[in-house]
C-alpha cells in the first residue's frame, strides 16, 4: 500500500509528544507553575503533530499553563484509561469522548463548580455534545468536537460505475440498489463493521431501535434492534455488497474504504484530516439513507475533562478553557481535525473542508441527530460487538443469536 495508515492505526502503543517534563504535582521548575499531563488519543504522527501544536499555542497564550502530551492509538487509549484513573499515574487533563463518559465519571472531576466560579459562558457549545460529556446532572468535560454519523462515498468509484452520487434524500432502497452496482470487479459497494458508530446509526435509520433504555440499561435484544442488526448482517453475508469480516479488527471497514476497496462507509466529520491525507480519491459526504421514519443518525463527539486525581484542578481547568476556546478550535478545524464544538467556530470547518455539498448534508443531519447514549459498562459492550460480530456479519450466526450473548455477557441480560 502505497497510504500511511495514520487514520485507523499505530504501531506505537504510547507516544510521548514534546520534551520530557515533570509531570503533574511533580514540581514547576521555579516559574510558579506546574506541568500538566494532557492524555489524547491520536491515530499517528500526523494527528500527534496536530494534538502537540494545540498544547504549544496554549502555553504561547498563557506561559503559566504548561502541558505535556502523550498519545497513544484510539482503542489503547480507553483499555489503559479506567485503570490509569484509579491509580497513582492519572493524567491531569483527560480526553473523553461522549460515548464513553458515564463509564469512566468516577475517576474525572465535576466541572460545574469551575465552571461557575469562573464565570465561563457555555452557551456558544452546542447542546447535545454538552450533554453527551455529562453524566448524572453533572458536567465531566468541556467539548471539542462534534458531529453526527454519515456516509462518506468514493466519489472515483461511482462516477467509474456510472451511478449517480448520493443526493439529500436518499432512500436505503437507493443505498441498496447503488451499493449492488458498485460491487464489482473486486470492489464492493459498502464496508460493514461490528464498530458501534458505524454499525448502530444505520441500525437506527433502518428500524428506529437504540441500544439502551435512555436510563443506562443496555437493551439489544428488543425485536427492533434484531430485525435492524440483522438487515445490516446480510449486507455481507447474503446480499454480499460488502466485504467479509477477516477477524475481530475495528479498523477493517476504514481501512477498505480508505484503500478504495469499498465505496461507501460510515463515519463523521471528525475524520477528515485522516480521510483528507490517506484516500487516493476524491472523497464525498452523504446523509445516512432514510428509513420509514426518514434519515435518522446519532451524533457523538469529545472533549477535555480532568482527573480526580490532578492536585492542580484550577491551573488544568484554565487549560482545558484555553484549549476549546473559539480560536483554538477554529484552528483544529482549519486542519481537518475537529468538526468545533463551539457554533461560532464550525465556519472555518466548511471553509477548509473542500468537499462539495459538505454543509447542507452536516446540516441536514445534524437536524435529526440524537446524542447516543451508552451504559457505564460500554467499554465492555463494544468489545463484545466485536468479539461476537464478526460471525454475525459474516453468516455464521443469527442477529438474534448474536446481540443474546453480548446482552447476557456484559451483565444486563
Amino acid at each position: 500500500m502505497r497510504r500511511a495508515r495514520s487514520a485507523v492505526t499505530a504501531a506505537v502503543a504510547l507516544v510521548l509528544a514534546g520534551t520530557l517534563v515533570p509531570a503533574c504535582g511533580a514540581g514547576g521548575g521555579g516559574s510558579g507553575s506546574e506541568t500538566l499531563t494532557w492524555s489524547m488519543w491520536a491515530g499517528g504522527s500526523e494527528e500527534q503533530r496536530v494534538w502537540q501544536q494545540l498544547a504549544d499555542r496554549v502555553s504561547a497564550a498563557d506561559p503559566q499553563v504548561r502541558i505535556r502530551l502523550e498519545t497513544s492509538p484510539f482503542n489503547d487509549y480507553f483499555t489503559k484509561l479506567g485503570a490509569r484513573l484509579g491509580g497513582n499515574g492519572a493524567p491531569c487533563i483527560v480526553s473523553m469522548q461522549s460515548l464513553r463518559t458515564a463509564g469512566y465519571a468516577q475517576g474525572m472531576r465535576p466541572l460545574d463548580d469551575l465552571i461557575a466560579k469562573n464565570k465561563v459562558d457555555v452557551s456558544d457549545f452546542d447542546k447535545s455534545i454538552m450533554q453527551g460529556l455529562s453524566f448524572d446532572g453533572k458536567q465531566y468535560a468541556l467539548p471539542y468536537d462534534l458531529g453526527p454519523v454519515i456516509l462518506t462515498y468514493n466519489r472515483d468509484l461511482f462516477r467509474k460505475a456510472a451511478v449517480p452520487e448520493p443526493r439529500l434524500g436518499w432512500t436505503l432502497a437507493e443505498f441498496e440498489s447503488d451499493a449492488r452496482k458498485l460491487t464489482r470487479d473486486g470492489k464492493y459497494g459498502f464496508a460493514a463493521s461490528t464498530l458501534d458508530l458505524w454499525m448502530l446509526p444505520m441500525v437506527l435509520t433502518r428500524t428506529g431501535a437504540q441500544p439502551t433504555d435512555g436510563a443506562g440499561n443496555l437493551r439489544l435484544t428488543t425485536p427492533a434492534m434484531t430485525a435492524g442488526v440483522q438487515w445490516y448482517a446480510d449486507l455481507v453475508a447474503t446480499k454480499k455488497v460488502a466485504p467479509r469480516l477477516p477477524g475481530v479488527d475495528p479498523t477493517f471497514a476504514e481501512t477498505q474504504f480508505l484503500d478504495g476497496h469499498a465505496a461507501m462507509g460510515a463515519n463523521g466529520p471528525w475524520a477528515l484530516l485522516g480521510l483528507k491525507k490517506d484516500a487516493g480519491f476524491s472523497v464525498g459526504l452523504a446523509t445516512l439513507p432514510a428509513g420509514p421514519k426518514g434519515s435518522r443518525t446519532y451524533s457523538a463527539g469529545s472533549g477535555f475533562g480532568i482527573s480526580k486525581a490532578c492536585p492542580h484542578p484550577e491551573q488544568a481547568f484554565k487549560a482545558i478553557t484555553l484549549m476549546t476556546s473559539r480560536s483554538q478550535l477554529e484552528k483544529l478545524a482549519q486542519v481537518g481535525r475537529a468538526y468545533p464544538s463551539r457554533k461560532s467556530a464550525q465556519h472555518a470547518w466548511y471553509e477548509n473542508a473542500g468537499i462539495p455539498g459538505a454543509r447542507a448534508v452536516l446540516e441536514a443531519a445534524n437536524a435529526t441527530a440524537i446524542p447516543q447514549r451508552t451504559t457505564k459498562n460500554w467499554d465492555q459492550v463494544t468489545q463484545l460487538l466485536h468479539q461476537y460480530g464478526v460471525s454475525a456479519l459474516n453468516g455464521a450466526t443469527s442477529a438474534k443469536q448474536y446481540l443474546e450473548q453480548v446482552q447476557g455477557q456484559a451483565g444486563q441480560g
